[in-house]
């Protein structure tokens, strides 16, 4: 097999995502700009390591790509996109070991070692598929024996192997996934407090009934997990001093919650979190929205949960779901725990919302509703993310869209049921309002605003 043809086998055109809660490809995706994502995804793969430094800063290379394809990006603007990265990638060197089914434990962690990693977790889904290779490498007792911890890995890295892998999940692309089990194995664990042996039995009987907002209210009435209690406000490994200093303590709280029942019912449960972690920790009336960088990647790892819960067995399904929801929490908590004022947050004017600056045209006689000539919200809001040139607020709007398609309709009320105070107040124009708020903060550059000043809040 000539390398084209490998390189076309692991990663094909991007298909069309098919798990039961996955978004879908938005109208503008053409055959053309299939194949282009695919070229430049292929180029990355062989030219790039997946950390752009020593610290182990991530390559977005490839979200941003296949984030703008799916959202329906003119053909033209996908290698713009993948040139604003590759600038500063680091290239990917040949590695010193060949990795195997015997030592592939033998160098976790040590990013020199990235192409070696990269080639057996290739090699591995080709022959056994992504869903053997995803509960062998990272869900199974072998792979969360002492030192390994790959379960742990998935999870850490601001969430990103779980991100990353996730791509290839929802696209259907083996050399995505082969990437990402590859950034986990290079990862280091920093969730090892929250996941010990005894996460993996569930010793505690759990409430099938909690929600995952209950769960976080029950966390905001504990005093010893309040600001500069539950984490050190000015360390800078914030996630890590919450393990250290409180992990035993949130640990009582996650395994009161199940994640048994409907698959449906627990993903929209982690969404409303997830959304009310960024959402209401970052707004206060009459201040601006502070767009947190954390949280914001939780509420985008949560948009490939579907993917990659329908490539696993019931039991690692579970805690897939019980992982992504202490790893939420714990971030919460690190940074701050900061209260929520849902009440007044609702009270806004949701037809009053920042949109991007626009000329209205002149409509004729017979336009049907000549007061509201931008129908839809949304397609401004994604067209002013799709030009801007940081991929995160691409990637948090599509995660909003999807949501909002998903949830928009649920009534006030649809939440009373839960412990958080104030949640009946609580609809589904929280998507909406949180990706205006969101584009507001981040600059609508392609209405002519820098982006330069508009940075995400990194330190409340």
């Amino acid at each position: 097999m000539s390398e084209q043809d490998y390189l076309q086998r692991i990663i094909p055109t991007p298909a069309t995502p098919r798990a039961p809660l996955a978004p879908g490809l938005w109208p503008g995706a053409t055959a053309s700009s299939a194949k282009e994502v695919a070229r430049l995804l292929r180029e990355n793969h062989v030219k790039f390591h997946c950390f752009f430094n020593d610290e182990g800063f991530h390559n977005h290379l490839a979200h941003h790509l296949l984030a703008a394809y799916a959202l329906g990006c003119s053909e033209s603007l996908l290698k713009p996109a993948y040139n604003l990265h590759a600038e500063y990638q680091r290239p990917k060197k040949e590695s010193s070991e060949l990795i195997t089914d015997q030592n592939w434990t033998k160098y976790l962690g040590r990013h020199g070692y990235y192409p070696g990693y990269l080639e057996f977790f290739e090699s591995q889904i080709l022959q056994n598929g992504m869903a053997d290779c995803l509960e062998k490498y990272v869900f199974s007792t072998e792979a969360n024996q002492p030192g390994v911890e790959m379960f742990g890995r998935f999870f850490s890295g601001l969430v990103h192997p779980m991100i990353h892998f996730g791509h290839g999940a929802e696209f259907e692309l083996p050399g995505l996934a082969a990437e990402g089990l590859a950034m986990t194995a290079l990862t280091k664990n920093m969730c090892g407090g929250l996941f010990k042996p005894s996460f993996f039995t569930q010793e505690t009987p759990a409430d099938p009934q909690l929600h995952a907002l209950s769960v976080a209210a029950r966390i905001l009435k504990d005093p010893e997990l309040g600001y500069g209690k539950g984490a050190d406000p000015n360390s800078n490994a914030r996630f890590q001093d919450a393990i250290k200093r409180s992990g035993e303590r949130l640990s009582t709280y996650f395994r009161q919650w199940s994640p048994e029942g409907s698959f449906e019912a627990k993903h929209e449960e982690l969404v409303w979190l997830v959304s009310a972690l960024y959402g209401f920790s970052g707004w206060r009336k009459d201040e601006e929205f502070k767009a947190n960088f954390f949280t914001l990647h939780l509420v985008t790892s949560s948009l490939f949960i579907s993917s990659i819960h329908t490539l696993l067995p019931p039991k690692s399904q579970a805690l897939l779901l019980r992982g992504f929801l202490a790893t939420a929490l714990t971030y919460w908590v690190g940074h701050g725990r900061r209260d929520f004022t849902i009440q007044d947050f609702f009270a806004e004017d949701v037809h009053a919302l920042i949109t991007p600056p626009h000329t209205d045209p002149k409509p004729a006689k017979d336009a049907l509703d000549a007061t509201h000539l931008h129908q839809n919200p949304w397609f401004a809001i994604l067209q002013s993310a799709l030009n801007h040139p940081d991929e995160h607020l691409l990637k948090i709007q599509r995660s909003f869209a999807h949501y909002a398609a998903l949830y928009g309709t649920r009534e006030k009320g649809c939440l009373a049921q839960t412990e958080l105070l104030e949640a009946a107040d609580i609809d589904g124009t929280l998507f909406l309002r949180l990706a205006s708020l969101t584009g507001k903060a981040k600059a609508w550059v392609r209405e002519g605003e820098p982006s330069h000043d508009a940075q995400w809040n990194r330190r409340y």
